[in-house]
């Protein structure tokens, strides 16, 4: 879910909503994915380099998911006034 600041200024209050619905279920599914790697390490179905190259790209997707969410939040405060 890549979007720009400029871009939210076309889209609706309600579709800013649904954009924020979309990002949370992104860092749910993040969080359950980081969850089932560590279990996957746990359980040493995968490598000690798997592990960490996986955890790195997950962590890095994590990071642009707030990002996002910060955008958005930001837009809805910048709408409130």
């Amino acid at each position: 879910m890549k979007f720009s600041r400029e871009s939210l200024s076309t889209l609706s209050n309600t579709e800013v909503v649904l954009l924020q619905d979309e990002n949370r279920q992104w860092n749910k599914n993040l969080r359950q994915r980081m969850a089932d790697l560590v279990d996957s390490r746990m359980a040493q179905q995968i490598s000690y380099e798997e592990y960490t190259a996986t955890r790195k790209a997950t962590k890095d997707e994590a990071a642009e998911c707030e990002e996002q969410l910060t955008v958005l939040r930001m837009e809805m405060a910048r709408r409130d006034r």
